[in-house]
């Protein structure tokens, strides 16, 4: 932040401001910190308190018991929030943008983790519990980081803000102004404004009191080392350059980013001559600095963005009720009537059963010796009685018994506590016997319906707190912070305020053991079903000690395994190529003996023909032979000769049996 001159600066109009708002929102606020102050109390267990809020002061001053049954619902329902923290994540409105989405989750979620966002929530979120509203602060720390800077969050408690009574939208997109105060030492204030540290070296501390913030603890405790610290924030305007595509009609606000040239703009206008550009006026959020009444700093707020850095955390919040000490409520409010009654029970309950100890005796005058022994205090005193009475003439009066009734009635007042809050073990609980993580969270969904207000308010307090930071990133980190968070070069549509266009999802995250033995849960869950989940999937999900060895160990055993089954690979495909060359030889011998078999079956045949041509020339000549005997036999009688032909006809049938040679060749 650069040095400024106080004589240039007219701080009179911002200080007049700044009074007239005092005045306008003190009486309104000083009852929300009125009531906010008693609902701290009654949840701490002040044992001052009841008489003061109930008178009967004798009655308190003599038994300052105070059975505390506030806090712990209070921390039951906080206690489950920590459980179930969040995380944010960006989803895009169209496929193009999803990679857009993604660098700037990382960027947030890489934010929210170095920073400890979860746990500045989870205070915030105890503390709108308590009283019914909190703020949660986004702002730049450039000690570590003096170009971009890094994000931090810091929780602003209810009696440290003075904000327009009259907003109704939980971004305060409808409040008109908003005063913080804080008390810092010198060195402090120097750090949160470095152009001003030779000013602030002059300054003198002197825990000024102007009466502002009264309930503040640093106001009430007279502190004189430290400097008022008073940011003003408030709405206002400022000038915009548009950039109108006459083509499309499309309208976004030109934005210089850190790494553009001075003539960015006239350049673009000259290469895109369908663009026209126009004046315009936008809403903003402005800020005032003053650091023990005097005024260090007036202008843009710091995070160089249009809407407050706060996010507010409420419990209950109704903005048509009149009545603004009402209108904001937390959880206590409720409870403080049955508390009171369920406390003064006890201590009625208490006296009643002390008084059975001694409640008292009668006795005839004169009948003991010394009457201060009635006086005697605790238990089993000794009454001496003169001789000369009776025992009987000193008799204990018996104190009244507890009536079983009253005992019921604290009970039943501290059951009214439980329904007033809407809180029990059933309802944030679950059973032990669940084999799946994922029936905790269905069943514990269905039983928290009284409480989902609260959450769901939490819940969109987030995601509007996750959107400001993302516009914060984009405003303030240069292009080489983000390049290595998100370990790639840096989109120019990354810069650009019309590529914006993405909702903030809000997801149970792992952040706390509850949620990752429920992880783990889920995953042996998805196993026994028969989904492949990797081993290592479910050791990162453990809640185990030397988490990373055993990982390292399953890593190296995995190799182990791996180089086995390379091994075994290579020895089986071995043998597989010493079967193939065995079954190619068996093969090849196959075939040989095939053609062998089949040369032979060749030779056989050639051989049987041979067979049958010795056959048919064997009977040819027998034919011939017969020819010839019958012609000898010409002078032969006629029935000789057809005698002679029967017979060779017989012979001939006979002869018929022989295989012909074709039939042995087929």
């Amino acid at each position: 932040m650069a040095a400024l001159n106080n004589d240039s600066l007219d701080d009179r109009s911002i200080k007049n401001r700044m009074d007239e708002t005092y005045s306008q929102g003190y009486t309104i606020n000083a009852s929300l910190w009125r009531e906010g102050t008693i609902d701290k109390r009654f949840k701490v267990g002040d044992q001052n308190l009841l008489s003061l809020m109930y008178g009967d002061g004798s009655f308190y001053n003599r038994r300052r018991f105070y059975f505390n049954l506030i806090r712990r619902h209070i921390n039951m329902v906080a206690g489950y929030q920590r459980q179930h923290r969040k995380t944010s994540s960006l989803i895009p409105t169209g496929k193009e943008d999803q990679e857009i989405a993604d660098a700037y989750t990382k960027l947030s979620v890489f934010s929210e983790r170095k920073e400890g966002f979860h746990e500045y929530f989870s205070q915030a979120f105890e503390n709108s519990l308590d009283v019914g509203f909190s703020l949660l602060h986004l702002y730049s720390d450039y000690s570590n980081d003096p170009v971009s800077g890094d994000l931090k969050t810091d929780f602003v408690p209810y009696n440290s803000v003075l904000i327009d009574p009259f907003f109704r939208k939980q971004d305060l997109s409808d409040c008109n102004y908003l005063w913080r105060r804080k008390w810092i030492s010198k060195q402090i204030a120097k750090q949160l404004l470095p152009g001003n540290a030779s000013e602030i070296e002059k300054m003198r501390p002197d825990g000024t009191k102007d009466g502002k913030f009264p309930i503040q603890a640093e106001s009430i405790n007279n502190n004189q080392n430290l400097f008022t610290y008073d940011e003003y924030y408030y709405l206002d305007t400022r000038p915009v350059d548009i950039i109108v595509d006459t083509i499309s009609g499309e309208t976004s606000e030109w934005e210089e980013n850190p790494d553009d040239t001075e003539d960015e703009m006239e350049q673009t206008l000259a290469a895109m001559p369908w663009l026209s550009l126009k004046k315009s006026q936008k809403p903003t959020v402005k800020l005032a600095i003053f650091l023990g009444g005097r005024l260090m700093y007036e202008g843009p707020n710091l995070l160089s963005v249009d809407r407050y850095p706060f996010v507010p955390i409420l419990c209950y919040h109704d903005p048509d009720i009149t009545n603004y000490s009402w209108r904001i409520q937390g959880m206590v409010r409720n409870l403080r009537d049955a508390q009171f009654l369920y406390n003064r029970r006890k201590i009625i309950e208490l006296d009643i059963l002390e008084s059975q100890i001694n409640s008292g005796y009668k006795y005839k005058v004169g009948s003991v010796t010394d009457e201060a022994a009635f006086r005697q205090n605790g238990q089993g005193f000794l009454i001496p009685i003169n001789d000369t009475h009776e025992m009987s003439d000193v008799e204990r009066i018996d104190p009244p018994g507890i009536p079983q009734s009253m005992i019921e009635l604290s009970r039943s007042l501290a059951d009214d506590i439980t329904k007033i809050s809407g809180v029990n073990e059933e309802l944030l609980g679950s059973a032990e016997d669940d084999k799946a993580g994922i029936l905790a969270v269905l069943r514990q969904g269905a039983g928290l319906t009284t409480l989902q207000t609260i959450f769901d308010k939490a819940d969109f307090s987030q995601k509007i707190y996750t959107s400001l930071r993302i516009e914060a990133i984009r405003k303030n980190w240069s292009n080489g912070k983000i390049k290595h968070i998100i370990g790639r070069p840096v989109d120019r549509k990354l810069r650009l305020a019309n590529t914006q266009k993405f909702d903030v999802a809000i997801e149970q995250g792992a952040f706390s053991t509850t949620q990752q033995q429920m992880e783990l849960k889920q995953l042996l869950h998805f196993r026994e079903l028969g989904i492949a989940i990797p081993d290592e999937a479910i050791i990162r999900s453990a809640t185990i000690q030397n988490k990373n060895e055993l990982l390292q160990a399953l890593q190296q055993q995995a190799e182990a395994q791996a180089q086995q089954q390379q091994a075994q690979a290579q020895s089986q495909a071995q043998q597989d190529q010493i079967k193939q060359i065995v079954d190619t030889a068996k093969a090849q011998a196959d075939i040989a003996l095939a053609k062998e078999r089949e040369a032979s079956a060749q030779g056989k045949i050639i051989q049987l023909a041979e067979i049958q041509s010795q056959t048919e020339e064997n009977r040819t000549k027998s034919q011939l032979n017969l020819v010839e005997q019958l012609i000898k036999l010409e002078d032969m009688q006629i029935s000789q000769i057809r005698n002679s032909l029967e017979i060779v006809d017989v012979l001939k049938s006979k002869q018929s049996n022989i295989i012909p040679l074709e039939e042995i060749n087929a």
